[in-house]
């Protein structure tokens, strides 16, 4: 159980459920993370991983016990690997399941399309945008059931107490560092900047330097010379209080998000957010802004819409947070979710 997108969505379902008085459990591989709260019950498989072969046979017998033990009649499941050998399991017990699909998943060969497809082996299938959903469709038959449920976000935790002279001059990249986020893309695209906003703007990086990723990263940019145009933040679950500080949060993936959670987190600070014009970032923004958006490609789309966000930043705040709130809320997504629930254990 990390810090990622798919991680907070299982927690806030969680912490909905025991707020409506429903028994639920997160079962997940151990973690550094101190997860625990009185909200959460989280079951750590101790020294076991759902992606090793050997360990699979004490996963099926721990999870068989759990199921008998607790009285679990649905088990929803939020990751690829504990689909693939799980799934054909749980459908020898007296359980329902439900699957989650958070992205349109490469498929490069065969046996990668036939792991990847295991999610769509559910009672139900849930999409987290129309766009995986649409990239899906020619692989859903008529008997399967799904749904789309966008990422819900926590508008009452995600809720700036700042004004915007409280802010800094930092333009924030919320995602951690990795080949696909885009961080050494923006870093030759700040180095394109005119005078006046690299010396005025900083980016705002999560880094730990310790993947080969962030190490690549932390070479771009000693060979540019940016040291003193990025600043640095470790890994946190406390991200709330980096928006705060930002005067604009950039999505900057290369290849399409299955919604980017990170866009509707700073909409809902009242933060100002550009994403590329593709999967769900697009999804998000083009009812919102549709110039919040640019071509991932062009340098020329990016500038564009990344001045259109600072010159506009008053007018764009006003709005974002009660756009949010009507589409985009956690307990909206649970609220959805649950009744998916209900209608397959009634």
């Amino acid at each position: 159980m990390g810090i990622g997108g798919v991680e907070t969505g299982v927690r806030n379902i969680a912490e909905y459920l025991h707020k409506k008085k429903i028994r639920n459990y997160i079962l997940c591989e151990s973690s550094k993370k101190n997860l625990k709260s009185d909200n959460l019950d989280i079951i750590y498989l101790k020294n076991l991983s759902f992606k090793n072969l050997f360990d699979q046979k004490l996963i099926k017998i721990f999870l068989k016990k759990l199921i008998k033990q607790k009285k679990i009649n649905l088990v929803h499941i939020s990751s690829r690997a504990p689909a693939f050998f799980l799934i054909k399991f749980l459908k020898k017990l007296d359980v329902k399941i439900v699957t989650s699909v958070h992205n349109k998943y490469k498929s490069e060969n065969f046996l990668k399309r036939w792991y990847n497809n295991h999610l769509l082996q559910g009672d139900h299938i849930i999409f987290n945008s129309y766009f995986v959903r649409d990239s899906y469709e020619s692989l859903l038959l008529p008997h399967m059931r799904s749904s789309v449920i966008s990422r819900g976000i926590d508008i009452a935790h995600f809720k700036s107490k700042k004004t915007p002279n409280n802010k800094k001059n930092y333009l924030f990249v919320p995602s951690r560092i990795s080949s696909w986020k885009g961080h050494d893309l923006l870093l030759d695209y700040f180095v394109q900047f005119p005078k006046k906003y690299k010396e005025k703007y900083k980016l705002l990086f999560i880094s730990s330097h310790s993947s080969n990723d962030e190490i690549k990263v932390d070479r771009i940019i000693k060979k540019n010379d940016l040291n003193n145009n990025i600043e640095f933040i470790e890994p946190t679950l406390d991200i709330k209080k980096i928006y705060e500080l930002s005067s604009l949060v950039i999505n900057i993936s290369i290849r399409p998000e299955g919604f980017g959670r990170t866009v509707s987190e700073a909409l809902s600070m009242s933060c100002p957010v550009i994403a590329p014009n593709m999967g769900g970032t697009k999804e998000q923004l083009e009812n919102f802004n549709p110039k919040l958006l640019f071509d991932i490609s062009s340098f020329k789309s990016f500038f564009k819409a990344l001045e259109y966000a600072l010159n506009n930043h008053k007018g764009v705040s006003k709005n974002a947070r009660n756009f949010v709130k009507e589409n985009y809320s956690a307990d909206l997504m649970c609220k959805n979710t649950l009744e998916i629930y209900q209608n397959l254990i009634n």
